[in-house]
């Protein structure tokens, strides 16, 4: 056997008498036992013989490679933004009638928080309150009235205007003038002339007494003295009653427009232009105003901005200002009493959508279903035939509706559902609205006649004969009720 050679650190055997072929290129290596020479660029270095050669490379997970760069508009991205934005301009569509407006709120701000609603044993304003009920709960009201007139006064030329009772004074518009009288004796306080006929009734909030005249103005009068402080003129004559609430005087006038004007100054607040002219005072409760206008449209508003939630279409002119109890709105139009939603709004478009799916089913087109119903629209009440027209408002209390017809019928109705309860037989037609003091209902007639009846069964109590027709509005005030009658006399009934 022959023993290995020894070549330095390579270890590798060679026979006897070997020698390195010159041209090996490991001959340095051997001979020297340097180190290798650099590898040229893109070889591969040498293996040992006894090393296994690697096995092929497998290629990287995605996670593991660089991050390439992707677009931002992508279409899926493109897709996903533009449902979104269709989505968003859906929403918007629907509300944005609805949304404050900023403007009105920030820059159209009321300077005082004067109210018309009535305190205890005051009648400051047309009904009563602010959502027109012209009730006094039982809790206020004092013994049953009697029938006994206390005092008479006549006051000249009759007008539409009725009483207002406001800290022991009963105020009363007239032709060309206002008086202030004692609401215990009749005694005239004071008496001013005014610049035209005052044909709604007056509102008193604090110290101030408002009155619309048919010369277009609204004055705003000292209640002490009658004097005008400042006055607002509008584009028609003023017939609708003040309503005053939280620093605004809400009125609307012949030119078609709804007025908001801050209570102590006159400025300006907001304008709301209605399809017709506004003849009758709005009636206001929970931030909206409900007011109707002479073409048969019945408008629900923003209280503090003016902005339309709801307009109801009838095929009349209403006739009498509404009133607002258990959500729902009342008014009559058309000899017939409506009843709305009040807290119903209408989103732009809707109604027309409506009209054209109501041609279409009246068309009777395969597959129409029957439309729904105007949106808001909740009952409506009909008297028996066409000469028993309703024209005045209702009285709201206890959970039921008095209201009367040109026949002399005073209905109770179920103020929910509108159903008949019960109904009384008058001498003459009610042009005035009843109104309510505790159990008792109290409804003057065209034939001159005061009545007293059971609130719960519409008995008669007693009736009293004022020999003229009574056509505005009552007060109650202090266990009194104060009524004007047609030849111009104010009347006051314990």
């Amino acid at each position: 056997r022959t023993p290995p050679f020894q070549g330095g650190d390579h270890g590798i055997e060679a026979h006897p008498g070997y020698q390195p072929h010159l041209s090996c290129p490991r001959r340095d290596l051997l001979s020297t036992g340097s180190a290798a020479p650099e590898l040229a660029a893109g070889s591969e270095p040498a293996r040992s013989m006894n090393e296994t050669p690697p096995a092929p490379s497998a290629p990287l997970p995605q996670w593991a490679r660089g991050r390439r760069e992707r677009p931002f508009f992508t279409r899926q991205r493109l897709i996903a933004g533009g449902i979104l934005l269709l989505l968003l301009a859906f929403i918007l569509w629907l509300n944005y009638p609805f949304l404050p407006d900023f403007r009105v709120l920030l820059s159209n701000r009321p300077v005082t928080q004067l109210s018309s609603d009535s305190l205890p044993g005051q009648w400051a304003m047309d009904g009563g309150d602010l959502a027109q009920t012209k009730g006094v709960p039982a809790l206020a009201a004092a013994e049953p009235l009697t029938g006994q007139i206390l005092w008479s006064v006549p006051l000249g030329q009759n007008t539409r205007s009725g009483p207002i009772v406001h800290n022991g004074r009963v105020y009363l518009g007239g032709h060309f003038q206002v008086s202030a009288l004692d609401a215990a004796t009749g005694a005239l306080h004071w008496q001013q002339s005014t610049t035209g006929p005052a044909q709604g009734s007056l509102a008193a909030a604090g110290d101030y007494l408002y009155i619309g005249l048919q010369d277009h103005r609204l004055h705003a009068l000292d209640a002490a003295t009658g004097q005008s402080l400042w006055h607002f003129r509008a584009q028609d004559a003023i017939t609708a009653a003040p309503v005053v609430h939280q620093g605004i005087v809400y009125f609307g006038s012949w030119d078609g427009r709804q007025y908001a004007l801050d209570a102590a100054t006159g400025a300006p607040i907001w304008t709301y232009p209605a399809t017709g002219v506004i003849g009758i005072h709005p009636a206001l409760h929970d931030g909206i105003l409900a007011l109707g206008d002479r073409n048969g449209r019945f408008h629900i508003l923003d209280a503090r901005t003016g902005q339309n939630r709801l307009t109801f279409r009838t095929p009349k002119s209403a006739t009498a200002a509404p009133v607002i109890a258990h959500n729902l709105v009342y008014f009559p139009a058309g000899g017939r009493l409506y009843a709305l939603d009040a807290t119903a709004k209408e989103i732009p478009g809707q109604y027309q959508f409506k009209r054209v799916w109501a041609q279409l089913w009246l068309w009777k087109i395969p597959g129409i279903p029957r439309p729904a119903t105007q949106q808001g629209g909740r009952w409506r009440f009909n008297p028996d035939s066409e000469d028993s027209r309703i024209v005045a408002a209702p009285a709201a209390a206890g959970g039921r509706l008095y209201l009367g017809d040109l026949r002399g019928r005073l209905y109770i109705l179920d103020a929910i559902s509108g159903r008949e309860l019960q109904r009384s037989r008058l001498d003459g037609g009610l042009y005035a609205p009843p109104l309510i003091v505790g159990n008792r209902v109290y409804a003057a007639t065209q034939n001159g006649y005061l009545y007293a009846l059971d609130a719960a069964t519409g008995q008669v109590h007693w009736q009293l004969d004022l020999k003229a027709p009574v056509n505005q509005p009552m007060a109650y005030a202090a266990g009194i009720l104060y009524l004007r009658t047609s030849n111009g006399v104010l009347h006051a009934v314990k």
